[in-house]
């Protein structure tokens, strides 16, 4: 999965985040701080999201709504 963050340029870090159900209580998923996180198979049938910190000239937080279940890999 790969956040795509505007405005282009911005410097941000990430925390990916899942949990149960899609409106379920996230939690961090330890060391998934970059833009882009390959999800483990214990990540199948769970929901995942991406919370952004901008600093600098772009400051603030944002979380992407939540993916549709994980499915397995073929």
């Amino acid at each position: 999965m790969t956040a795509n963050v505007k405005p282009e340029g911005a410097t941000v870090t990430y925390q990916w985040k899942v949990a149960d159900t899609a409106e379920g209580a996230y939690s961090d998923i330890p060391s998934a701080t970059g833009k882009t996180h390959k999800l483990a198979e214990d990540k199948v049938g769970k929901f995942i999201k991406v919370e952004v910190n901008g600093k600098d000239k772009f400051t603030g937080t944002a979380l992407s709504s939540a993916t549709t279940a994980v499915a397995a890999s073929a």
